[in-house]
């Protein structure tokens, strides 16, 4: 086997010093976030699995709406500064690097606060459980919660601190977890809700700690260096952050729209398959994320992109095989009689294959972030959102969760379709110019 190449010997050259230190840097990020997905996924279908043994589905698909509606807010609040800061950070000097997250901050803010009064508002309004003023205070300070917390994982992986991630999540999935039993012990209200919040508040406080620590650990060369400004961040998160809210929304909020539109036992079918479908969400989350942090100090960003594209979509296949054949009929037992397996099997096989199908347009949507071109990627989701999401709403009304599961492959179709398309086109465009440049040279 040959011997690694050394990086300090004078016989390797600058772009493939580069090159090489770079590859071995995407992994660790890509193999932390992976981890992190997986660990997600699981600990969340544990979570899920026992708050369906002890909470009663009616009452269990009002609490889902509640956190459909606060983490829909919080991620779309996050998304935008998160994306950000990933793609500006690891090309910012250090000492500028404070001043972009504190501007992040502020964008949170005031973008989980509106957010959170919107999906507050929804709630009290539509949801038949808690008192309207709780269901408002409820939703609002979870807005905020899980923005704070969904913001932490793009910070430290922006920071080069993804490592971290896995043990820091696992910690907060258990606390959560070991919250159920005892709230539901003492008959606390909403259960599965404010174990949610109290883990996450946890991470976040420990997620303070290691950014402070990591904040000029890593330094960019200077040859990549950019001075990215609090305006250009802001522009961005705007963008991106509504961007995500056309993507996303539909899918983070489905579990309330089905418990609005089809009752709450059809919101805690779909609940309780989301989980499972997200661990394949989370695995092209993880590679594209990675992807954003690396790409603008790539040496051949096209070939970066499709090799990440192929990893990730062979990957999330054999995942979705896996699950739905050989884990998901040991799983559904668990769940005790009170719901119909074929329905939460239809459920998830019809999730999976949106999942399968987002897999391009996530890949191309990293590649446009690292190159801050937000804009595209806005006017994309918005044209294929005002095409799916009446689909969405017509399916989820007419065949409950099976609707609205479906319908959310449909709109992850659609997607995909362009992300391919886009990808293939970039890689074309990539290799015209690699054969123009060998002609000039040869010339």
């Amino acid at each position: 086997m040959a011997a690694p190449p050394d990086l300090d010997s004078p016989a390797v050259g600058v772009r493939d010093r580069l090159r090489l230190a770079l590859s071995g840097s995407i992994a660790i990020d890509s193999m932390a976030l992976i981890t992190t997905s997986v660990l997600t996924a699981v600990t969340g279908i544990v979570f899920w699995t026992v708050v369906a043994r002890l909470i009663p589905p009616h009452e269990l698909g009002v609490q889902t709406a509640l956190l459909s509606l606060m983490t829909t807010a919080g991620t779309v609040a996050a998304s935008g500064p998160g994306n950000a800061l990933t793609a500006m950070i690891p090309a910012t000097p250090a000492r500028h690097r404070r001043m972009l997250l504190r501007r992040a901050l502020v964008t949170v803010v005031v973008t989980a606060g509106v957010c959170g009064m919107v999906a507050a508002a929804l709630g009290a309004s539509t949801i038949d459980g808690p008192p309207p003023a709780a269901a408002v205070a409820l939703v609002l300070t979870g807005a905020f919660v899980m923005a704070f917390f969904a913001l932490k994982d793009t910070v430290l992986t922006a920071l080069s601190s993804a490592r971290r991630l896995p043990a820091l999540n696992m910690a907060a999935a258990v606390v959560k977890i070991g919250l159920v039993p005892v709230l539901v012990m003492i008959t606390f209200p909403q259960t599965a809700v404010i174990a949610t919040l109290g883990s996450s508040v946890l991470a976040i406080t420990v997620a303070v700690v290691l950014i402070r620590r990591s904040m000029e650990l890593e330094v960019p060369a200077e040859r990549f260096v950019r001075d990215h400004d609090g305006r250009q961040l802001v522009g961005f998160a705007l963008r991106d952050g509504s961007a995500s809210l056309i993507s996303m929304g539909p899918l983070l909020g489905a579990p309330f729209l089905t418990t609005w539109l089809a009752g709450p036992v059809q919101g805690a079918i779909l609940a309780l398959m989301l989980p499972i479908s997200q661990g394949l969400d989370y695995v092209t989350i993880g590679t594209a994320t990675a992807l954003t942090k690396h790409l603008p100090t790539a040496a051949n960003p096209a070939r970066m992109v499709a090799r990440i594209w192929a990893i990730t979509q062979a990957a999330v296949l054999g995942v979705a095989v896996l699950v739905l054949f050989a884990f998901s009929p040991v799983l559904f037992r668990f769940f005790g009689h009170d719901y119909d397996h074929t329905v939460l099997w239809t459920t998830l096989a019809l999730l999976c294959v949106g999942s399968i199908a987002r897999v391009p347009f996530v890949t191309w949507a990293a590649m446009l972030r690292a190159t801050l071109a937000t804009r595209t990627l806005l006017v994309t989701n918005l044209s294929m959102s005002a095409l799916s999401v009446p689909v969405l709403v017509i399916c989820t009304d007419r065949w409950g969760a099976q609707g609205a599961a479906a319908g959310l492959a449909v709109g992850s179709a659609l997607l995909g379709v362009v992300g391919a398309l886009q990808l293939i086109a970039n890689r074309r465009r990539a290799r015209r110019d690699a054969a123009s440049s060998e002609t000039e040279v040869l010339r």
